[in-house]
């Protein structure tokens, strides 16, 4: 028995036919797109005006003198900050570059490159990079310059080669080599590439004291849709005695939330390490964000006894004192740092601070709800406290600017200083610790 098609089926065989037609084609453009943007990394040409320069009969004794020639103004152009004594070593170089058959002188590309960069001129600059990887693939130098102008004119997937030369190139210098693994951890990212994540793995391998870096390959990982605690956590368990383990499991821990675990993480540092104070302030951190108050003040009281100076515990330990509103021992401890950095700013933020959490605590007292004319008094103490913050320590301007702003609106008015016969002075009990003159 024959099927016969309907016009509807022969319309729907057709559209389909079509549209997989189109997709095809789609494809095969996208294709040939992605194949053609891999020749815009380096300039479609690169011939110069130099090659006419080719000459068998130059021998081993001319090409050193040409390289001296144009090594001589390269160097007056550095000492001497002249662009034109560049321009004027680029012929040199390039005669010998070109007629360099024994291969004798791979660093007059990378010389090229740099008088090229200094007069500015970037595509001569890439011509140069791109005909010195020709003959040197692996010329590390080259490979620098190639990633640092590719990523600058802000072509992403022509610079991770080059960076991804680097981090294979022998005799690197683990500063350096962390560096490029850094950057092409970014690169990667940039492109949704989830390579970022072995990447960034390689950074922290080469430096595990960089907190940064652990909080960006948690990032990461997260964003790839991959649990970084849960990977850190089996790394940490299965050697509780491996610090950088133990440490990058922590700050993973802390930064998720998870602050039982943290403080499991950084008691195991503590063990290898009895006077490690980043381990100790996590752990008093993770305490204060558990509402464990006491027990975060007696790890910062350690770390004082260890380190007596440590401007940053000292105005924690009075945070939390003021958390306890223990006014009177949290400024105590703003004191104590001011005595012995009276530029620091963050005490004055701590005190402006104590003086807000002062008001919270005082006003919550009352049955009446609303800010009286002694909170306003108070909030005033506060401004004040970050006006000095803003004017003794340059790092604390932005932060201490923004509270003062904030706390604007809650200042006594006209009406209120009027109403008040201008008094300055606090009555209200629950603010006796201060003193009673605002002024």
């Amino acid at each position: 028995m024959k099927t016969r098609l309907n016009f509807k089926q022969l319309g729907i065989l057709l559209f389909t036919f079509f549209l997989l037609f189109g997709l095809q084609q789609v494809f095969a453009q996208g294709e040939e797109e992605m194949a053609a943007d891999e020749t815009l990394c380096h300039p479609e040409n690169l011939t110069t005006p130099y090659d006419t320069a080719n000459n068998d009969s130059i021998d081993a004794n001319q090409l050193n003198i040409l390289y001296d020639y144009g090594r001589e103004y390269y160097k007056k152009g550095h000492y001497g900050g002249k662009i034109s004594n560049f321009k004027k070593a680029i012929p040199f170089f390039w005669k010998v570059a070109i007629n360099d058959k024994g291969h004798r002188f791979k660093v007059v590309y990378s010389k090229l490159v740099e008088c090229y960069l200094k007069a500015d001129e970037i595509d001569s600059a890439l011509i140069a990079i791109y005909r010195g990887l020709e003959i040197y693939p692996n010329y590390a130098t080259l490979h620098y310059h190639a990633g640092q102008l590719q990523k600058a004119l802000g072509k992403t997937a022509c610079a991770i080669p080059h960076y991804e030369a680097l981090v294979k190139a022998k005799n690197q210098k683990p500063e350096a080599l962390k560096n490029y693994w850094a950057i092409l951890a970014k690169l990667y990212q940039k492109l949704d590439d989830d390579r970022c994540i072995a990447a960034q793995q390689k950074v922290i391998e080469l430096d595990p004291n960089d907190v940064e870096a652990a909080s960006l390959l948690a990032k990461m990982m997260e964003y790839f849709g991959q649990d970084p605690l849960k990977a850190l956590e089996q790394a940490f368990l299965k050697d509780t005695t491996i610090v950088s383990n133990a440490r990058q499991y922590g700050i993973t821990a802390y930064e998720s939330g998870k602050y039982q675990k943290a403080i499991r993480a950084f008691k195991a540092v503590l063990a290898s390490d009895p006077k490690n104070i980043e381990a100790m302030s996590y752990i008093g951190r993770s305490y204060e964000s558990m509402d464990r108050l006491n027990d975060a003040i007696s790890i910062y009281k350690k770390i004082l006894n260890i380190d007596p100076n440590r401007l940053n515990t000292i105005c924690a330990i009075a945070m939390v004192y003021a958390r306890k509103n223990d006014f009177p021992t949290a400024r105590s401890y703003v004191h104590r740092a001011l005595r012995k950095d009276v530029n620091y700013g963050l005490a004055y933020m701590v005190m402006g601070e104590i003086y807000e959490n002062a008001v919270n605590y005082c006003s919550n007292q009352r049955k009446k709800k609303g800010y009286t004319y002694d909170d306003k008094l108070v909030f005033e103490l506060a401004r004040k406290e970050y006006r000095k913050a803003m004017k003794r320590d340059p790092n604390m301007v932005e932060q201490a600017q923004n509270r003062f702003e904030l706390l604007e609106p809650f200042v006594r008015t006209h009406a209120d200083t009027h109403m008040h016969s201008g008094r300055n002075t606090l009555k209200e009990p629950c603010y006796r610790w201060i003193s009673p003159n605002v002024q």
